[in-house]
């Protein structure tokens, strides 16, 4: 079982990444939606089928497990390092014109999702999962249409060369946000089980947590290593540490634990981490998270025949691309931003990536919703995210130049 361990951990990591290069398709087709092609290939093929014949699982036997645990691993520590940025980014801002277009552009897209998925709910039974309501799935669907990747963005910006532009800050500042809301949502919907009075239990148990680690651990933190004189080593073995007891806890008192990483980084001093987050975020991305990417992959069931999942891919990918773009759009130009800016704004959030595959695996897990939707939403988090560059650089080039913005000018000065 070694050898096949090492065999596997060689492929994951190494085949996706030596297509990538090797077919130069980096800045159009993020690496990590071509893990999760390669692992909906190696499920489709009959390639797994015929290995698990062989007595090799790579979805539930040990090995499976082994290589899961890797790939939690990494996105628990990309979680955590989202988190942190999300907090200081929000904090250390001077400007406050990006929380009315994060927040309408979240709200507007959520409830349209939800008003679709309750819609859908009714028509298609397999869309509601096996431990929900319609309702509960449909305010799932809701919030995983409202998801914006800050890695894919970050890297998109940097990319086009807008990380340092008006438009990208805000785009990063939003999306910051967003992340907030996010993991206010999940938490809400993943407390609320009528069935057996969970969410009367769970909401004491979330204040007594967010009482340890917002008023206790985060002091004490900000007191022991407030300071960049710690050593990276002391650093990234405590940062750990935190994140998976942070994961733990929300885990133990029925929230997900991708929703305990996000606090733990966001409680973790910052300053700290600057200098060697980077390194940190590169090491997930190229040794931890193929794992996670290419098991999300082996799990999908596309059927390219099916006329009921293009129809659901369709409905979905329509409603978060319109939502997400009109509600932020429209935010941004009645906060003062040009017509053009605002429309380029609108289409930055339209990424998905890493964010909304993590969202629907958690609503997945929990079965609240089906797998249907669930292929439906990995479909729609690809067609978005790939639509993103190329619909910005579309409306970039309808006007070239932009009318001066007082309220950007105005609150650039506060």
């Amino acid at each position: 079982m070694t050898d096949l361990f090492f065999a596997a951990v060689l492929v994951f990591v190494c085949v996706p990444t030596a297509l990538s290069r090797l077919l130069r398709i980096e800045r159009i087709f993020p690496l990590v939606f071509l893990q999760l092609v390669f692992g909906l290939f190696l499920s489709q093929s009959g390639l797994l089928g015929w290995l698990k014949t062989q007595h090799i699982d790579f979805l539930n036997g040990s090995l499976g497990f082994s290589l899961q645990g890797l790939g939690w691993l990494g996105v628990v520590i990309m979680i955590a390092l989202a988190g942190g940025d999300s907090m200081s980014g929000t904090r250390n801002s001077k400007a406050w014109y990006f929380v009315p277009i994060s927040v309408v552009g979240f709200s507007v897209t959520c409830t349209l999702g939800g008003l679709v998925g309750y819609h859908l709910a009714t028509l298609y039974p397999g869309v509601v999962g096996s431990q929900a309501t319609p309702l509960r799935s449909a305010f799932a669907l809701g919030v995983t249409l409202s998801v914006t990747a800050l890695p894919v963005l970050i890297a998109i910006l940097r990319d086009t060369g807008l990380a340092a532009s008006t438009v990208g800050k805000l785009a990063v500042n939003c999306a910051m946000l967003d992340d907030i809301w996010m993991w206010l949502g999940i938490a809400l919907i993943l407390s609320f089980d009528s069935t057996n009075g969970h969410v009367v239990r769970i909401f004491p148990l979330l204040a007594g947590y967010l009482v340890l680690m917002l008023l206790v651990l985060r002091p004490v933190l900000r007191h022991r290593y407030g300071s960049k004189s710690a050593t990276s080593l002391n650093v990234i073995l405590v940062f750990v540490s935190v994140i998976c007891f942070s994961a733990m806890l929300t885990d133990l008192i029925g929230l997900h634990p991708l929703f305990g990483a996000f606090i733990g980084g966001a409680i973790f001093p910052q300053q700290v981490l600057d200098q060697w987050r980077e390194s940190l975020t590169s090491i997930c991305q190229v040794l931890l998270l193929p794992f996670y990417f290419i098991m999300t992959g082996m799990r999908l069931q596309f059927d390219i025949s099916d006329q009921a999942f293009w129809l659901l891919t369709t409905i979905v990918t329509a409603t978060a691309v319109a939502g997400k773009f009109i509600g932020v759009a429209l935010a941004a130009r009645c906060s003062g931003l040009p017509w053009r800016e605002s429309s380029m704004l609108g289409c930055l959030m339209q990424c998905k990536g890493l964010m909304e595959l993590i969202a629907i695996n958690i609503f997945f897990d929990t079965r609240l919703i089906g797998p249907k939707i669930y292929s439906a939403l990995a479909m729609m988090a690809l067609i978005s995210t790939l639509l993103t560059v190329p619909a910005m650089t579309i409306i970039s080039r309808v006007r070239r130049t932009a009318t001066p913005c007082p309220t950007i000018d105005a609150a650039k000065q506060v």
